[in-house]
Protein backbone atom coordinates (compact mmCIF):
# COMPACT_ATOMS: atom_id res chain seq x y z
CA UNK A 1 0.00 0.00 0.00
CA UNK A 2 1.24 3.47 -0.90
CA UNK A 3 0.91 6.37 1.53
CA UNK A 4 -2.44 7.48 0.06
CA UNK A 5 -3.93 3.97 -0.17
CA UNK A 6 -5.80 1.79 2.30
CA UNK A 7 -7.67 -1.46 2.34
CA UNK A 8 -10.65 -2.83 4.30
CA UNK A 9 -10.64 -6.55 5.06
CA UNK A 10 -13.73 -8.48 6.14
CA UNK A 11 -13.34 -11.55 8.36
CA UNK A 12 -15.98 -13.97 7.10
CA UNK A 13 -15.96 -15.91 10.41
CA UNK A 14 -16.32 -13.07 12.94
CA UNK A 15 -17.72 -10.37 10.64
CA UNK A 16 -15.07 -7.96 11.87
CA UNK A 17 -13.81 -5.32 9.43
CA UNK A 18 -10.18 -4.24 9.68
CA UNK A 19 -8.70 -1.13 8.05
CA UNK A 20 -5.03 -0.95 7.03
CA UNK A 21 -3.41 2.23 5.75
CA UNK A 22 -0.19 2.61 3.82
CA UNK A 23 2.70 2.70 3.67
CA UNK A 24 2.85 -1.00 4.46
CA UNK A 25 2.43 -4.52 3.09
CA UNK A 26 -0.77 -6.31 4.11
CA UNK A 27 -1.27 -10.06 4.02
CA UNK A 28 -4.96 -11.05 4.40
CA UNK A 29 -5.72 -13.85 6.85
CA UNK A 30 -7.19 -17.18 5.72
CA UNK A 31 -10.75 -15.98 6.38
CA UNK A 32 -10.31 -12.39 5.23
CA UNK A 33 -11.33 -10.88 1.91
CA UNK A 34 -11.42 -7.39 0.40
CA UNK A 35 -14.61 -5.68 1.55
CA UNK A 36 -14.61 -3.24 -1.39
CA UNK A 37 -13.14 -5.62 -3.91
CA UNK A 38 -10.05 -3.47 -4.44
CA UNK A 39 -7.46 -1.26 -2.83
CA UNK A 40 -8.94 2.16 -2.07
CA UNK A 41 -7.40 5.61 -2.42
CA UNK A 42 -7.88 8.29 0.20
CA UNK A 43 -10.34 11.08 -0.60
CA UNK A 44 -8.22 14.07 -1.52
CA UNK A 45 -9.99 17.25 -0.38
CA UNK A 46 -8.65 20.59 -1.56
CA UNK A 47 -9.18 23.73 0.50
CA UNK A 48 -12.52 24.46 -1.27
CA UNK A 49 -13.90 20.90 -1.20
CA UNK A 50 -15.86 18.83 1.31
CA UNK A 51 -17.64 15.50 1.65
CA UNK A 52 -20.18 13.91 3.98
CA UNK A 53 -19.44 10.53 5.53
CA UNK A 54 -21.97 8.20 7.14
CA UNK A 55 -21.02 5.75 9.88
CA UNK A 56 -23.38 2.86 9.14
CA UNK A 57 -22.82 1.36 12.59
CA UNK A 58 -24.11 4.41 14.49
CA UNK A 59 -25.97 6.42 11.85
CA UNK A 60 -23.86 9.51 12.56
CA UNK A 61 -22.91 11.83 9.71
CA UNK A 62 -19.73 13.89 9.73
CA UNK A 63 -18.41 16.50 7.34
CA UNK A 64 -14.78 16.54 6.26
CA UNK A 65 -13.33 19.52 4.41
CA UNK A 66 -10.03 21.08 3.51
CA UNK A 67 -9.03 23.83 5.91
CA UNK A 68 -6.16 26.04 6.94
CA UNK A 69 -5.28 26.84 3.34
CA UNK A 70 -4.17 23.28 2.59
CA UNK A 71 -5.64 20.05 1.25
CA UNK A 72 -6.61 17.05 3.35
CA UNK A 73 -6.74 13.29 2.86
CA UNK A 74 -9.63 11.33 4.33
CA UNK A 75 -9.60 7.58 4.96
CA UNK A 76 -12.89 5.79 5.56
CA UNK A 77 -13.40 3.75 8.73
CA UNK A 78 -14.63 0.14 8.87
CA UNK A 79 -18.34 0.96 8.60
CA UNK A 80 -18.23 4.27 6.78
CA UNK A 81 -19.36 5.29 3.31
CA UNK A 82 -19.44 8.57 1.40
CA UNK A 83 -22.80 10.31 0.91
CA UNK A 84 -24.16 12.46 -1.92
CA UNK A 85 -21.93 11.06 -4.62
CA UNK A 86 -18.56 12.01 -3.16
CA UNK A 87 -16.72 15.27 -2.66
CA UNK A 88 -18.29 18.60 -3.55
CA UNK A 89 -17.15 22.19 -3.83
CA UNK A 90 -17.83 24.66 -1.02
CA UNK A 91 -19.95 27.67 -1.94
CA UNK A 92 -18.16 30.99 -2.25
CA UNK A 93 -20.29 33.53 -0.36
CA UNK A 94 -19.34 37.09 -1.28
CA UNK A 95 -20.90 40.47 -2.09
CA UNK A 96 -22.78 39.00 -5.06
CA UNK A 97 -23.73 35.51 -3.86
CA UNK A 98 -25.57 34.04 -0.88
CA UNK A 99 -26.55 30.45 -0.17
CA UNK A 100 -29.96 29.14 0.91
CA UNK A 101 -29.55 26.28 3.41
CA UNK A 102 -32.13 23.89 4.85
CA UNK A 103 -31.61 22.20 8.21
CA UNK A 104 -32.97 18.66 7.82
CA UNK A 105 -33.26 18.32 11.61
CA UNK A 106 -35.72 21.23 11.92
CA UNK A 107 -36.87 21.75 8.34
CA UNK A 108 -36.04 25.47 8.57
CA UNK A 109 -34.39 27.59 5.90
CA UNK A 110 -31.71 30.21 6.44
CA UNK A 111 -29.81 32.50 4.12
CA UNK A 112 -26.04 32.67 4.62
CA UNK A 113 -24.71 36.08 3.53
CA UNK A 114 -21.49 36.36 5.58
CA UNK A 115 -18.41 36.22 3.35
CA UNK A 116 -16.86 32.77 3.57
CA UNK A 117 -16.28 29.43 1.90
CA UNK A 118 -19.53 27.84 3.07
CA UNK A 119 -19.57 24.15 3.98
CA UNK A 120 -22.92 22.69 5.12
CA UNK A 121 -23.20 20.88 8.45
CA UNK A 122 -24.02 17.18 8.83
CA UNK A 123 -27.80 17.81 8.76
CA UNK A 124 -27.78 20.67 6.27
CA UNK A 125 -28.40 20.72 2.52
CA UNK A 126 -27.79 23.52 0.04
CA UNK A 127 -31.07 24.43 -1.65
CA UNK A 128 -29.66 27.02 -4.05
CA UNK A 129 -27.12 29.78 -4.53
CA UNK A 130 -28.82 33.16 -4.85
CA UNK A 131 -27.43 36.09 -6.80
CA UNK A 132 -27.63 39.65 -5.54
CA UNK A 133 -30.59 41.46 -7.12
CA UNK A 134 -29.58 44.88 -8.42
CA UNK A 135 -32.15 47.42 -9.55
CA UNK A 136 -31.39 50.16 -12.06
CA UNK A 137 -32.81 53.65 -11.51
CA UNK A 138 -35.86 52.90 -13.68
CA UNK A 139 -36.57 49.38 -12.34
CA UNK A 140 -38.90 48.10 -9.62
CA UNK A 141 -39.82 44.69 -8.18
CA UNK A 142 -42.59 43.23 -6.04
CA UNK A 143 -41.86 40.58 -3.40
CA UNK A 144 -44.35 38.48 -1.43
CA UNK A 145 -43.31 37.53 2.11
CA UNK A 146 -44.11 34.34 3.98
CA UNK A 147 -47.16 36.03 5.56
CA UNK A 148 -48.51 37.09 2.17
CA UNK A 149 -47.66 40.77 2.51
CA UNK A 150 -46.22 42.62 -0.48
CA UNK A 151 -42.98 44.58 -0.49
CA UNK A 152 -42.07 47.06 -3.20
CA UNK A 153 -38.45 47.70 -4.14
CA UNK A 154 -37.32 50.58 -6.35
CA UNK A 155 -34.03 51.51 -7.93
CA UNK A 156 -34.90 55.20 -7.80
CA UNK A 157 -33.79 57.06 -4.68
CA UNK A 158 -36.98 59.16 -4.78
CA UNK A 159 -39.32 56.15 -4.66
CA UNK A 160 -37.33 53.95 -2.31
CA UNK A 161 -38.44 53.78 1.33
CA UNK A 162 -36.05 55.09 4.03
CA UNK A 163 -33.54 52.40 4.98
CA UNK A 164 -34.45 50.19 2.02
CA UNK A 165 -31.53 48.79 0.03
CA UNK A 166 -31.23 49.21 -3.70
CA UNK A 167 -29.50 45.86 -4.01
CA UNK A 168 -30.67 42.87 -1.97
CA UNK A 169 -30.86 39.10 -1.68
CA UNK A 170 -34.16 37.25 -1.84
CA UNK A 171 -34.80 36.15 1.75
CA UNK A 172 -35.98 32.64 2.74
CA UNK A 173 -39.71 32.10 2.16
CA UNK A 174 -39.93 35.27 0.01
CA UNK A 175 -40.86 35.04 -3.65
CA UNK A 176 -40.77 37.40 -6.62
CA UNK A 177 -44.24 38.39 -7.83
CA UNK A 178 -44.64 38.00 -11.58
CA UNK A 179 -47.48 39.60 -13.52
CA UNK A 180 -48.79 37.92 -16.66
CA UNK A 181 -49.37 40.41 -19.49
CA UNK A 182 -50.60 40.06 -23.04
CA UNK A 183 -48.21 40.52 -25.93
CA UNK A 184 -48.32 41.04 -29.68
CA UNK A 185 -50.01 43.79 -31.65
CA UNK A 186 -53.40 42.17 -31.15
CA UNK A 187 -52.71 41.08 -27.56
CA UNK A 188 -53.87 37.56 -28.39
CA UNK A 189 -51.22 35.75 -26.35
CA UNK A 190 -51.27 36.20 -22.56
CA UNK A 191 -47.86 34.73 -21.84
CA UNK A 192 -45.52 37.64 -21.08
CA UNK A 193 -44.27 37.27 -17.48
CA UNK A 194 -42.95 40.48 -15.93
CA UNK A 195 -40.89 40.44 -12.73
CA UNK A 196 -38.81 43.59 -13.26
CA UNK A 197 -40.99 46.59 -14.02
CA UNK A 198 -39.63 49.35 -16.23
CA UNK A 199 -40.92 52.64 -14.79
CA UNK A 200 -39.79 54.78 -17.73
CA UNK A 201 -42.34 56.23 -20.21
CA UNK A 202 -42.93 53.74 -23.01
CA UNK A 203 -45.09 53.31 -26.08
CA UNK A 204 -47.10 50.33 -27.28
CA UNK A 205 -48.55 49.59 -30.73
CA UNK A 206 -51.85 47.81 -31.20
CA UNK A 207 -54.41 46.87 -33.82
CA UNK A 208 -57.88 45.35 -33.82
CA UNK A 209 -60.78 44.65 -36.17
CA UNK A 210 -64.10 46.43 -36.00
CA UNK A 211 -67.15 46.99 -38.21
CA UNK A 212 -69.03 50.11 -39.12
CA UNK A 213 -72.81 50.44 -38.87
CA UNK A 214 -73.10 49.34 -42.52
CA UNK A 215 -71.01 46.22 -41.80
CA UNK A 216 -67.73 47.36 -43.34
CA UNK A 217 -64.77 45.70 -41.64
CA UNK A 218 -61.95 47.96 -40.60
CA UNK A 219 -58.51 47.29 -39.15
CA UNK A 220 -57.59 50.01 -36.70
CA UNK A 221 -53.98 50.59 -35.75
CA UNK A 222 -52.72 52.85 -33.01
CA UNK A 223 -49.99 53.69 -30.57
CA UNK A 224 -50.36 54.82 -27.00
CA UNK A 225 -47.83 56.00 -24.47
CA UNK A 226 -47.87 54.67 -20.93
CA UNK A 227 -45.86 54.65 -17.73
CA UNK A 228 -45.97 52.66 -14.47
CA UNK A 229 -46.80 55.25 -11.80
CA UNK A 230 -48.49 53.32 -8.98
CA UNK A 231 -46.99 49.82 -8.61
CA UNK A 232 -49.14 48.67 -5.63
CA UNK A 233 -52.30 49.42 -7.62
CA UNK A 234 -51.26 46.84 -10.23
CA UNK A 235 -51.21 43.89 -7.80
Amino acid sequence: LKAYEYVRLLDSVSGKISVYRGERVVFPGPDESLLDGEVLSAIDLKVHEYCKILDQATGDVRVEHGSGGSSKQVFLGPNERVLDGGKKKAVEVDENHAVLVRDKATGQLRLVKDKQLFVPGPNETIEEVRDLIRLADHEAMILRGKDGDFQYFYGSDEKRSPGQERSFFLEPYDEIVKLCWSKGRRRESRSLLIERFDCRPQFMSFEFNCRTSDNVELILEGTFFWEVVDLPAMV
